[in-house]
């Protein structure tokens, strides 16, 4: 249930913001890439995005305030 309300609340932000924010994670690997096959966390008022690297599919993490 918690997920299902992070996904609307992240799914309210404007698209290009999303789109934005999921271009700009940072990968210990290949540096600067997009994070794909993400789940979104909601705590704290800060959004927590957890997936994979687009280009070498490593784990990667970004935190939106």
């Amino acid at each position: 249930m918690a997920d299902e309300l992070a996904f609307k609340r992240w799914k309210s932000l404007e698209p290009g913001i999303r789109k934005k924010l999921e271009s700009n994670v940072f990968c210990r690997k290949c540096g600067v890439t997009t994070i794909v096959d993400y789940e979104v966390e909601y705590t704290n008022s800060q959004f927590t995005l957890k997936g994979s690297c687009q280009k070498c599919h490593g784990p990667v993490a970004r935190v939106v305030d």
